[in-house]
């Protein structure tokens, strides 16, 4: 047996014993945290599965089995389900394995939904939400560090043991941080998010934790501008205006100018550090040919983007299959092949991603399950704005929610550029899903404090004589 492989097996066998052990006893929630916070660190990652798919699933079956998993959003959930499951009937034989093998990732993202959720109703206080994601956010940031200090081309070996390398980073030809879900698009997406909730804890945060807060926001932003991402660039520049607006009345009008100058301060000085003090610094060169379009497409997607809009005319409402293979998979498994089509032109399957999740829906899933995927998105946006109302305006509640309806518009628009579920993102993908479980599990903890609050005890009359 290959040692990488040994490694492989030996962390299996052991996130399967720890998470047997901790959620069979009364630490449920500590297994269900464990499990969010290593979402970006897939020990163990295959074709066909990863360590968290595995870890989700079994974590849900012995919490339903148990009657202790709570739900929501089953019907969006289940509209999602379905679509992908026509798609999946109606796609090609030939494929069939692959097809199958998607479905099955990327519903764990849905069980993650869940188990985000559950722990968000059944932790102690709301805090632990934000301590989750904050502690996930330190583990990515430690490894973004150590990433940047291995340089371009080259990934992060600790101890010198080959099983526990990092990600490798882009080339030198384009110097680009990948980060834990080894890809700049996805890594800076999920840097913008931690942002825009590091806002939202600066709010409420006092002490060591506001520092700590503080140091969070500002590497995030470090971590940002070295991926060379436009998109998560400029949509940050977008969101910091919001954010003052939304948190105005928290802030006042004095600490919205002071936010304001020292958010702009903490931009320049990020762009200023992995521009000259790493081997990371792209991101100018890269903004200054953002509005470059032909023919109505931007320039990085002039071929993509008609590629796969040709190809979703084929088969418009529930797509080609869930699963998207490129040529070079193709090539890896030995099954490349074109084709030629009825103009006489040579055509294939294996198309490259169109870096825009819209289209990817389209293509894969088709209208059908486009819908049910942004569905899912607008109900869980409306579950916290509806939230919102029966929070204390003051509350720590009202201040994470109002972070999340920034964040899920956010998002959406960021995936204009960048698909967040291919088969080999879907460790990103489980994170969605796991924030939107967390921030709609907040939203309704309100909901289970008027139900208490209902509850009025018997009153027993005494008579005396």
């Amino acid at each position: 047996m290959r040692p990488d492989a040994v490694w492989e097996l030996a962390w299996a066998l052991l996130s399967v014993v720890a998470v047997y052990v901790l959620a069979s006893s009364t630490r449920r929630g500590v297994a269900i945290g464990a499990l969010l916070v290593l979402i970006p660190f897939q020990f163990v990652t295959t074709r066909y599965a990863s360590s968290s798919d595995l870890m989700a699933y079994a974590l849900a079956a012995i919490l339903l089995i148990s009657g202790g998993l709570k739900v929501r959003m089953l019907g969006e959930l289940g509209l999602i389900v379905l679509a992908y499951l026509v798609s999946l009937v109606l796609a090609g034989r030939d494929m069939l394995t692959w097809q199958v093998v998607t479905v099955f990732q990327f519903f764990s993202c849905l069980v993650v939904f869940l188990l985000a959720y559950h722990f968000a109703q059944t932790a102690e206080r709301e805090r632990s939400v934000m301590n989750v994601l904050l502690a996930m956010n330190g583990l990515v940031l430690v490894y973004c560090v150590l990433q940047l200090s291995a340089g371009p081309g080259e990934r992060f070996v600790p101890f010198g043991i080959e099983a526990f390398a990092f990600n490798s980073n882009r080339d030198a030809s384009d110097p680009r941080l990948v980060g834990p879900f080894g890809n700049p698009g996805n890594t800076a997406g999920y840097m913008t998010l931690m942002i825009i909730l590091c806002f939202a804890e600066l709010m409420k945060s006092t002490g060591q934790r506001r520092l700590l807060t503080q140091a969070f926001a500002g590497l995030n932003v470090i971590a940002l501008v070295a991926t060379g991402n436009r998109a998560g660039f400029l949509i940050l520049l977008a969101v910091f205006p919001v954010l003052l607006v939304v948190y105005r009345r928290a802030l006042g009008l004095g600490r919205v100018l002071q936010y304001g100058i020292g958010g702009t301060a903490v931009l320049a000085i990020g762009l200023t550090v992995a521009i000259n003090y790493t081997d990371f610094g792209t991101m100018l060169d890269r903004l200054e040919n953002v509005a470059e379009t032909r023919e109505g497409v931007p320039t990085t997607r002039s071929y993509t983007w008609p590629v796969a809009l040709e190809k979703i005319k084929r088969e418009p409402w529930f797509g080609q299959g869930p699963y998207w293979m490129i040529s070079e998979d193709a090539e890896a498994m030995g099954i490349m092949r074109g084709r030629i089509d009825a103009s006489g032109r040579s055509d294939t399957v294996y198309d490259p991603y169109p870096h825009s999740l819209y289209l990817y829906l389209l293509r894969t899933v088709g209208v059908v399950g486009l819908a049910a995927v942004i569905w899912f998105f607008v109900r869980a946006w409306l579950a916290l704005y509806r939230g919102l109302g029966r929070h204390p305006p003051d509350s720590y509640g009202s201040v994470i929610l109002r972070g999340g309806l920034v964040a899920i518009p956010a998002f959406l628009v960021a995936q204009i550029t960048l698909e967040f579920n291919r088969t080999g993102t879907i460790d990103y993908a489980q994170f969605i899903f796991a924030l939107a479980g967390l921030l709609v599990g907040v939203s309704d903890r309100a909901l289970r404090a008027d139900a208490a609050r209902r509850i009025v005890p018997p009153v027993t009359s005494v008579h005396t004589a």
